[in-house]
């Protein structure tokens, strides 16, 4: 069992407490919400979209509330009103009715609940850099998190069925709540007054765009996987508990790159750790399209160490050393917005024609993004990092 993050400092444990508290949650949204929606009678096209609308909603809400915390510093208190919003907008699925109600609440959800994460990482990375903590230990416990609620969603769907989804949902959202009021009080302090011409020179940063596209490709390649898989694996015949485990195998390999991630040294770079995800990505895809049994699903699993882990921890990297003095959390949320919110609010709804289309082999498109991923990360390479304080 590993150690409680960086020597039991308080900081620390209350940065991965809500790292807990987030990832319980989407232990529970990310494998079993599209088999939720489905259970509610949407088809495979409305899935998608009802996915994909929250995506879209964050390129604009992950900006604005990133400007309002970059020019308040108030990070703690928007992720704490957030995460109350939350909980009440995921109790309005329970009554919904037509496709037009789940829309709606998925663009709800995009302003709310997935805005969270944005605000939290730059409080995160704001506290690790002052405090000198070790982000891949912190950030570790939201992945044994995740892991541990993906395989309790499964057992409970076994006994329960999809319906149970909802409460478990709800449940976790409290304790987000409990934890985000739990956060470091923490104000960000800028170096210069917060300006939009200032946010808009960095969204429009070639370079900056560049490490988008590199990163951004590794996570919208998981399109089908996060919207379909489990549906995909049901249908091959796999049981509810056997898919949470296999959920949770790709994040016991994603768990140790990230208690490795502080010892790997040159290979600990953003742009190794980009390349390595595109890779990742190339590889897992299209094995997965013609992987039907659990030992083959089993070892590819492993490869999501690669395009989440490390492309996450690639992006964090490459956010920690060059976000702009005072734009930390508009950075974050720029980053958010266009990979969660053009990239995946793009990929979705194509995943979700693919799937119906063709099924597993949908696997096979989002293999190719591996190789746009890797010829950013190429470019990035090249060039260099973005300006690092923009000029006002």
């Amino acid at each position: 069992m590993a150690a409680f993050p960086t020597g039991l400092d308080p900081s620390a444990i209350r940065l991965a407490m809500f790292y807990t508290a987030y990832f319980a949650v989407t232990g529970f949204l990310l494998p079993y919400w599209p088999a939720w929606l489905e259970a509610r009678g949407l088809d495979p096209v409305t899935i998608g979209a009802v996915l994909s609308v929250g995506f879209w909603i964050k390129l604009v809400a992950h900006p604005g509330m990133a400007a309002v915390a970059d020019a308040t510093g108030a990070l703690r208190g928007l992720t704490i009103a957030l995460a109350v919003s939350s909980l009440i907008v995921f109790a309005g699925f329970g009554l919904a009715e037509s496709p037009w109600h789940y829309l709606a609440l998925a663009a709800l959800v995009g302003i709310t609940f997935q805005s969270i994460m944005p605000l939290g990482e730059a409080l995160a990375l704001a506290e690790i850099k002052a405090r000198k903590l070790d982000y891949g230990r912190i950030r570790i416990w939201g992945s044994v998190s995740f892991m541990a609620m993906a395989a309790l969603g499964g057992w409970a769907i076994d006994h329960f069925q999809a319906p149970v989804i909802l409460p478990l949902v709800l449940v976790t959202l409290v304790g987000l709540i409990i934890a985000s009021v739990a956060l470091p009080k923490r104000r960000v302090e800028t170096r210069r007054p917060w300006s939009w011409a200032a946010a808009a020179r960095l969204a429009l940063d070639r370079r900056f765009l560049i490490f988008v596209i590199a990163a951004g490709t590794a996570q919208a390649s998981h399109s089908v996987f996060y919207g379909f898989g489990t549906i995909a694996w049901r249908r091959i015949g796999f049981d509810d508990t056997v898919i949470g485990l296999l959920w949770t195998l790709g994040v016991v390999a994603e768990i140790v790159l990230f208690w490795l991630a502080a010892r790997l040294g040159r290979f600990g770079s953003a742009t190794f750790l980009l390349a390595a995800a595109g890779v990742g990505v190339v590889v897992r895809w299209p094995l997965t399209a013609i992987a039907d049994t659990v030992a083959m699903a089993a070892v590819l699993q492993l490869l999501h160490a690669l395009t989440f882990g490390a492309a996450h921890l690639g992006a964090m990297r490459y956010l920690q050393d060059n976000a702009p003095p005072g734009l930390e959390a508009t950075a974050q949320a720029l980053y958010y917005a266009l990979v969660t919110g053009v990239l995946m609010g793009l990929s979705m709804p194509i995943a979700g024609v693919l799937y119906q289309r063709i099924g597993m082999d949908a696997y096979y498109a989002m293999g190719l993004l591996g190789l746009v991923g890797l010829a950013a990360t190429a470019m990035l390479a090249r060039i260099g990092p973005p300006l690092t304080d923009p000029p006002t």
